[in-house]
């Protein structure tokens, strides 16, 4: 029998409050069973919770933070005897993940009554992007991986943007606008920590083979169909769960490789030394700090970051 369980993360989206007027919605309906996250110590044991309630389906109001924890508590631990699925519902500051994959019904009382009825529903099942070596030995499971630039531009975003209360695309656009800035009205100086158009020293590698080997200026890997903004920076065909691109360094020509880049199509022209693959996993050699869905993190002393498809997860759409 079918059961929804509700998490909030009432911190989401800067306490936008979407989160917190469903659960007063729900609270009191018999067949939700509904937890406030209020600290992120709580979650293992909101989650034993829920799996003894005998909960099938899990919405999840929050950002891709929140999200990408509660995806590596339900893989790693293991509290439920079968994942439950998963409905990802847009209320955090950013939300990569439910734009892709999310709920499609942006409605408060339209979420309430789909939880509480738990109609058919059109669904979607992907992979996670697992990390199976940090430095802190906690392997994570989210849907973006980001090194170089990539890690430069979100505590950008993050710092300057989020936390003044700018948030989702108007934020991304904000940063890119920022980064676009920086390249065509300065000059990089290598290391300059306040430009995200810097040097980064990078080995990937699948197996015996060197995928590339050198400075680059970002790498991105996911197993979403789509970014922020829509973008699709990916090329070449997709044969594996994961979709990685590494754009070089020098920074190419901004005014004529970057929409060809973000939105062209999988056989579209790019700049030379950019590189797209698409694989099940990867093993990474950097200096640089790594970000998954927002969370920063470093990698191994002294051996490369192994990144792997993790299970995969059905998601309602609604």
């Amino acid at each position: 029998m079918k059961r929804a369980g509700l998490i909030v993360n009432p911190q989401s989206g800067k306490s936008s409050g979407k989160g917190l007027r469903l659960m007063e919605m729900v609270r009191s309906r018999p067949n939700i069973s509904a937890r406030l996250l209020e600290r992120f110590e709580q979650l293992p044991n909101h989650l034993n919770e829920l799996a003894r309630d005998g909960v099938t389906d899990l919405f999840i109001s929050s950002g891709d933070g929140t999200i990408h924890a509660i995806q590596t508590e339900l893989a790693e631990r293991k509290p439920f005897r079968n994942f439950p699925r998963l409905s990802l519902l847009p209320h955090g500051t950013t939300n990569m993940t439910a734009a892709d994959l999310g709920f499609r019904h942006h409605s408060i009382a339209d979420q309430a009554e789909f939880m509480t009825n738990l109609a058919a529903s059109h669904l979607r099942e992907r992979p996670t992007l697992r990390v199976v070596n940090p430095n802190d030995g906690r392997p994570r499971h989210g849907m973006f991986l980001g090194a170089g630039a990539t890690t430069s531009a979100a505590r950008f975003c993050q710092q300057a943007l989020n936390e003044k209360g700018v948030k989702g695309n108007l934020a991304t656009f904000a940063t890119l606008a920022v980064a676009i800035g920086q390249v065509a009205f300065g000059s990089s100086h290598a290391y300059d920590v306040a430009r995200f158009d810097q040097p980064c020293p990078m080995r990937i590698s699948i197996g015996t083979t060197d995928i590339c080997n050198g400075a680059q200026l970002l790498m991105l890997s996911t197993t979403l169909e789509k970014l922020t903004l829509g973008t699709r920076p990916f090329w070449g065909g997709k044969s594996g769960s994961l979709r990685t691109t590494i754009l070089p360094f020098p920074v190419p020509s901004l005014a004529r490789w970057l929409l060809p880049i973000m939105y062209g199509r999988e056989t579209r022209k790019v700049p030379e030394g950019s590189l797209s693959f698409a694989s099940q996993g990867f093993d990474i050699t950097s200096p640089s700090t790594y970000i998954i869905d927002g969370e920063f993190f470093d990698g191994p002393e002294g051996a490369p970051l192994k990144v792997e498809t993790g299970p995969v997860f059905t998601y309602l759409c609604g």
